[in-house]
């Protein structure tokens, strides 16, 4: 197998910008070239609104009878070719009723295809058109709930035209003449091309795929090929895929063309497991060999996802690439349909395999837990192949492009519609800054990482929202996260920063001045940060704890300073205001004594709580004391190297103070719900 990652990490690294304009169909898509954006961006407490009615809400039942039933099961015979969109065939949908009782069979399917007949339970049925893509059959009986069902719908027709993502299917042709026809269902156009019921809640358990095209044309599409039937029509293949993994309505998928198949088998290290890794290459004879090269790295992702998520969902069945003139690429479940084959694309769109395709969101306006880990894999993929300085540089670029949004919102509340579900600066940039954030307030890295696997365990092949993210993330930490969530995923913008600074011998003060992107909606962001003092012989990075409009820090630092970085690593999402200065006016914090400095330095997160304080910035060993106004103590102990947790889930509402060594004035008040 060629080692791409390995062979030509640079290369690829100093190829990638420069190849970006060669992308001839980059015009519209659900995945835009993070890079694109990196060349053209240069580089007191508030109330936040809580998730509720959207604003312009589209749900996924364009009719609230769909609810009615529950898909366990698709039957597709469809007859195709690769030089049209023509669509001629059937479709049969097998479920079951969990409404008290059922009249109608209701589903959807575009107005430009036609139906030829339908048939439920074997019985002929009539189909009527209803408003705009409803299709409806009166049940000669109402069925019961409980009672099982089967749907059959005779269709032909051209799907509507259109080209790229959000169209349904697509024909179009590659620079060498190569015709192929692929579908993408994402987010409500799988009723362009089959009668469908378009609900990520309903997930469908299994799926027989039968696609019958022209001798030499190939098919792609989810799980097991079971078979290619050469003998029962001349001239004509019919491919059968089968998964038995539940699957959404939008990962369902098929890509034809004169493909062909490059299979292997990865081995899962430390494992004598193996999966299957099936794609599908048209233009054989001219298909660019580093193209091939960066998807032979595909089993070596998959490793690496596999060792910090947990293992590969689907490894039963597959994981493949169908390459199409798609400008991006497309996640549906155990082939992804591709146009750009950049590495980090191909590793963002495999993440999708575990957070989208696995745990699906339950509702579209948390579709952030989808593109902003799959977003945020892209710097795991390049920290872990090409090096921490390439992983920074990504994120940067992505950094820049969140902060052109100044009022954007993570959660979407308009999802009416493809341009704010998969808004570049918010929904992607924003979701992966989002995620960064949440793994960088965790009390140690390895927790983050436990949440993911465990988010993924608690919702293997179901749904979940953010609310479930962030228990399992309070329940790993030991603190409420209702700031961070209300703040960062449901709030709007994010803070910008005046710093200044100043040094007295060896204490270092450092001045924070915080104002907000979106001041109308938010007003205070109570955020962690990162701060690095810059010498000629040495660099200290220190975290620090903004909770206020204007804020002093001082360190006890031996090196002589000669700047200050704000945000260094790129950990928060934030935007320096002006350019950092020295401020000789603050040397008279640095007179005000330990006593001011050890308050200063302390961070204590969350305050208020409802269970746990976590306290950072303290020397170890130091002695702690947790009492009540009273003055009673309540709790005893010493400072961790790192982070030492405060107990508090069994108290009650109330205020205490945390003494910190032995001076009696040096205390902290610590607030609990």
């Amino acid at each position: 197998m060629f080692n791409f990652i390995n062979r030509y990490p640079i290369q690829e690294a100093l190829t990638l910008i420069s190849n970006i304009y060669k992308i001839r169909y980059f015009m519209r898509s659900k995945f835009f070239l993070s890079f694109i954006f990196l060349l053209l961006i240069a580089g007191s407490s508030s109330a936040f609104p809580f998730p509720g009615k959207h604003s312009a809400e589209r749900t996924t039942l364009s009719d609230l009878h769909e609810g009615d039933y529950d898909i366990k099961y698709l039957k597709f015979n469809l007859h195709l070719t690769d030089t049209s969109t023509y669509i001629i065939g059937d479709v049969s949908t097998t479920a079951q009723v969990v409404a008290s009782s059922m009249t109608n069979y209701i589903f959807e399917l575009d107005t430009t295809m036609h139906i030829d007949s339908a048939k439920v339970n074997n019985v002929l049925v009539t189909v009527t058109v209803g408003s705009g893509h409803i299709r409806t059959i009166v049940l000669g009986s109402a069925l019961s709930s409980g009672s099982m069902f089967t749907a059959r719908i005779w269709y032909h027709g051209i799907p509507p035209s259109g080209s790229g993502f959000f169209n349904g299917v697509t024909h179009d042709t590659t620079a060498h003449g190569t015709h192929m026809l692929y579908t993408i269902s994402d987010p409500w156009v799988a009723l362009n091309w089959w009668p469908c019921k378009q609900s990520v809640n309903d997930k469908i358990d299994s799926v027989d795929m039968f696609v019958t095209v022209p001798r030499g044309v190939m098919d792609g599409s989810n799980g097991v090929l079971v078979s290619v039937d050469t003998s029962s029509a001349p001239g004509y293949s019919t491919f059968h895929w089968q998964t038995h993994y539940a699957i959404d309505y939008y990962l369902v998928s098929i890509a034809v063309a004169r493909y062909a198949e490059y299979r292997s088998y990865w081995h899962f290290t430390g494992s004598t497991d193996s999966m299957l890794i099936q794609n599908f290459f048209m233009d054989t004879a001219t298909f660019n060999p580093a193209y091939k090269a960066n998807f032979d790295s595909i089993g070596q992702i998959i490793d690496y996802f596999s060792s910090i998520f947990g293992r590969y969902p689907f490894w039963h069945e597959k994981y493949g690439v169908c390459y199409t003139n798609l400008p991006g690429g497309m996640e549906n479940q155990t082939m992804t349909t591709i146009g750009v084959p950049n590495t980090y694309i191909i590793a963002h769109e495999m993440c999708h395999q575990w957070f989208g395709d696995h745990v699906s969101y339950s509702d579209w306006g948390d579709v952030w837990l989808s593109e902003g880990f799959a977003t945020f894999s892209e710097s795991l993929f390049f920290d872990h192949f090409w090096g921490a300085a390439a992983a920074k540089t990504h994120r940067q670029g992505l950094l820049n492009q969140a902060l052109s949004s100044s009022c954007g919102e993570l959660f979407v509340t308009d999802t009416s519609g493809p341009n704010t579900l998969f808004n570049q600066p918010t929904v992607y940039a924003k979701g992966q800054a989002v995620v960064n954030m949440l793994r960088y307030i965790a009390p140690a890295d390895s927790l983050f990482f436990q949440v993911l696997r465990t988010y993924q365990q608690t919702y293997a092949f179901g749904n979940a929202n953010t609310a479930n993210l962030q228990a399992i993330a309070e329940a790993a930490y030991g603190f409420s996260l209702d700031t961070f969530f209300t703040q960062w995923v449901y709030g709007k913008g994010y803070p910008k920063y005046a710093v200044t600074w100043d040094q007295v011998g060896s204490t270092v003060v450092v001045k924070l001045i915080q104002t907000t992107s979106c001041p109308a909606s938010t007003t205070h962001f109570s955020t962690p940060l990162e701060l690095q003092l810059h010498s000629a012989t040495a660099d200290t990075f220190i975290k620090v704890y903004n909770s206020l409009d204007t804020q002093v820090y001082i360190f006890n630092w031996s090196s002589t300073a000669t700047s200050v970085l704000l945000n260094p690593d790129l950990w928060t999402l934030c935007k320096l205001a002006s350019v950092i200065r020295l401020d000789t006016t603050l040397a008279a914090y640095a007179a005000a004594g330990t006593t001011v400095v050890n308050k200063q330095i302390v961070k204590v997160f969350p305050n208020p709580s409802k269970n746990h304080w976590q306290i950072e910035q303290v020397a170890e060993n130091t002695d702690l004391t947790l009492t009540d106004v009273s003055g009673k103590v309540l709790w005893t102990g010493k400072s961790a190297k790192t982070t030492t947790l405060i107990p508090g889930d069994h108290l009650p509402a109330g205020n205490y103070f945390l003494k910190i060594g032995d001076n009696s004035t040096d205390s902290v008040k610590l607030v609990h719900w």
